[in-house]
């Protein structure tokens, strides 16, 4: 354990309440027994950082300028390693960590051990995310790697996250209550075609969905990146500066291959 533990940065704004839960998770999953036992924590609640969905599927102004910014700020605000409550933003993951000069942790294959090392008999796993994180492959490419399927939504019911996320009865509009009946029917229609594990895989839905709302398991994203972040803060970056935590081995064992 460092003798000193590292600060960890946030880029928020994407969205700005997603941010603040990752925030408040570091806290309560730091394990601290007084003050001076947490994480050092910056938040830079960026909300004119561009629409992820838009700039992805080129309707909207590239989003990957300003993310670079953002994190530069957090950088020269003393960060030494930095998280983004976002999963369709690590679209951009790669050509970020090229223009900065700290660590940036991947949330996706952070999740995706998660899910492999946890929950190892899984063979079919669900994805209630935006439409850019499902058409990209985010989780689908690094779950495929060991042989573990992933259920995505019908057109219909794509149709119905993408409201909950960003409608005006939506997440992102401050409202929760519709958002969660339809996020939460979606779910269990993913888990009737056969998921044994859910991720949700949108910070925004990770605010209104747990396990408690279906009948199989729910990981969370953030949880597993901040339980991450707390991780590499306590005891060295070592060799999740490429944003990897879990050894291959360890990985491999997991996924019984």
């Amino acid at each position: 354990m460092l003798s000193k533990p590292l600060t960890v940065g946030i880029i928020g704004g994407i969205g700005p309440e997603a941010a603040n839960r990752l925030s408040q998770l570091i806290v309560e999953l730091a394990d601290a027994r007084n003050d001076g036992q947490h994480i050092p924590v910056i938040v830079f609640n960026n909300p004119n950082i561009p629409s992820r969905v838009d700039s992805i599927s080129g309707k909207g102004a590239n989003c990957l300028p300003a993310l670079v910014e953002t994190a530069r700020s957090l950088v020269r605000a003393g960060a030494n390693f930095l998280i983004m409550p976002c999963n369709c933003a690590h679209f951009y993951l790669r050509a970020l960590r090229d223009e900065i000069s700290v660590p940036v942790l991947d949330m996706i294959a952070e999740t995706a051990d998660h899910v492999v090392e946890n929950f190892p008999g899984a063979k079919v796993v669900g994805l209630l995310a935006s439409s850019p994180t499902l058409d990209t492959g985010l989780y689908g490419r690094p779950l495929a790697e060991w042989g573990v399927e992933t259920l995505r939504p019908n057109v219909v019911e794509q149709e119905l996250v993408m409201k909950a996320i960003y409608g005006p009865e939506g997440i992102k509009a401050g409202r929760k209550n519709i958002a969660k009946e339809d996020l939460t029917a979606v779910g269990n229609s993913l888990v009737k075609r056969g998921a044994e594990v859910v991720i949700a895989a949108c910070t925004e839905i990770s605010l209104v969905i747990d396990s408690s709302s279906l009948t199989v398991p729910v990981v969370d994203p953030m949880r597993v990146i901040a339980q991450s972040a707390i991780r590499s803060a306590r005891h060295g970056l070592g060799r999740s500066h490429n944003g990897r935590f879990a050894q291959s081995l360890r990985r491999s064992t997991a996924a019984g291959v």
